[in-house]
């Protein structure tokens, strides 16, 4: 099988979809190399794309507004990034460094946008794993802080 559709079916956001959905993504997936130290992209750049670890580890990471950096997570093969600009047209929130030497698989925005054009079955798709994903997020966003204001009770 072909390891661009592989990858693809594992992500939520493509596992509902047809063999011939993900293969007409896969089709436009391009590759990308970064070499270990180098940054994918910076907070406040113009997001175009949304992109899949072939393999290797990335940070990402933000700012403060006194300018510290946080790191937000450390990511790896099988994971994806970029993709909220795709919803909400903003800038990068973010910035992502490699780690080590990594392959991304490049998915353009635009394209999932000709083939939603195209097919709104697959967009529905697509829309739908979204939402079941980002409520499972909400949820559990507010589990923590629900429980981070009771520790903040007991401790203050």
């Amino acid at each position: 099988m072909n390891p661009k559709v592989e990858s693809l079916k594992k992500i939520y956001l493509f596992h509902t979809l047809n063999q011939d959905e993900v293969l007409h993504i896969a089709e436009k997936i391009h590759e990308i190399h970064l070499p270990p130290r180098n940054v994918l992209y910076d907070i406040g750049e113009e997001a175009e794309s949304m992109y899949i670890v072939k393999y290797g580890t990335l940070q990402i990471s933000t700012s403060t507004s006194q300018g510290d950096d946080v790191q937000l997570v450390t990511i790896g093969e099988g994971d994806h990034f970029g993709e909220l600009p795709f919803f909400d047209g903003e800038k990068r929130v973010a910035k992502v460094e490699a780690k080590e030497n990594t392959e991304l698989y490049e998915l353009r925005y635009k394209d999932l946008h000709d083939m939603f054009a195209k097919s709104r079955e697959m967009e529905t798709k697509f829309y739908k794993e979204v939402t079941h994903y980002y409520i499972k997020r909400l949820r559990k966003l507010t589990n923590d802080l629900a429980y981070a204001r009771e520790l903040r009770k007991r401790f203050a």
